[in-house]
């Protein structure tokens, strides 16, 4: 159980790295961001905002894979 706990923190530490280094990307170029559809009555955010929103979600599955962002553990 604890190697696959493992397993996955390395994956989800892998993964946001990933995500922040393309969100990032993508904020200093957001043409590589497809056109969103529009959502009925709202207007779909712009590029630089899902970048940014995405950015922020990888840096914390970052943190949470290696563990710097858990709750502690209650015995």
């Amino acid at each position: 159980m604890s190697a696959m706990r493992r397993l996955i923190g390395l994956l989800m530490v892998v993964g946001g790295a990933i995500g922040a280094l393309v969100c990032a990307w993508a904020l200093v170029d957001p043409s590589i961001m497809s056109e969103a559809t529009s959502l009925g009555a709202f207007e779909a955010p712009s590029p630089r905002w899902r970048a940014a929103f995405g950015l922020v979600l990888s840096i914390a599955l970052l943190l949470f894979g290696s563990g710097r962002l858990r709750h502690r553990e209650l015995a």
